[in-house]
């Protein structure tokens, strides 16, 4: 396993990133503060005050996701922290161990094809509090999520 940092796109608000997440079966956004200077646009969803802005992490055809902790207190009791996990950061997880449990419980299917699991990626998202992993096949940097709130969103997309 490599734990693959994903930078340029954001930087995540440390002190409060406030991640909200709604799914439907194949689709998930997560959204979040980050500092509105880092997105080098001009944000909607600014508060002038913190200098934040809310932005949103679309994952496509999401197979599974965790939520929950551990916190920036608690990260070094995670097995990743051995690989470089950090709080505040975005990851892609090579040759996942979780990918790899996914396709164990998979191959009882009668139509099982190992060749679709190619397709997935194992991601994590660190936030102050706690932390977001998927399973997905891709991943879309989503800048208007006031449209979260609509409970239309993925018709919208």
């Amino acid at each position: 396993m490599k734990l693959k940092e994903i930078k340029g796109l954001f930087i995540i608000d440390y002190g409060a990133p406030s991640p909200r997440i709604i799914s439907s079966d194949n689709e998930l956004l997560v959204a979040f503060n980050v500092d509105k200077n880092s997105m080098g646009m001009e944000c909607i969803n600014s508060d002038d005050l913190f200098d934040t802005v809310v932005l949103g992490l679309k994952f496509n055809i999401c197979l599974k996701y965790t939520f929950g902790i551990p916190g920036n207190e608690t990260i070094s009791g995670h097995p990743y922290y051995s690989l470089g996990l950090e709080s505040c950061a975005f990851y892609e997880m090579e040759n996942s161990d979780w990918i790899e449990q996914l396709k164990n419980i998979d191959r009882v299917h009668p139509s099982y094809n190992i060749e679709k699991w190619n397709n997935f990626k194992h991601y994590i998202i660190t936030f102050h509090d706690n932390m977001f992993e998927c399973v997905a096949k891709g991943y879309e940097v989503v800048e208007n999520v006031h449209l979260f709130l609509n409970q239309d969103y993925f018709s919208q997309l």
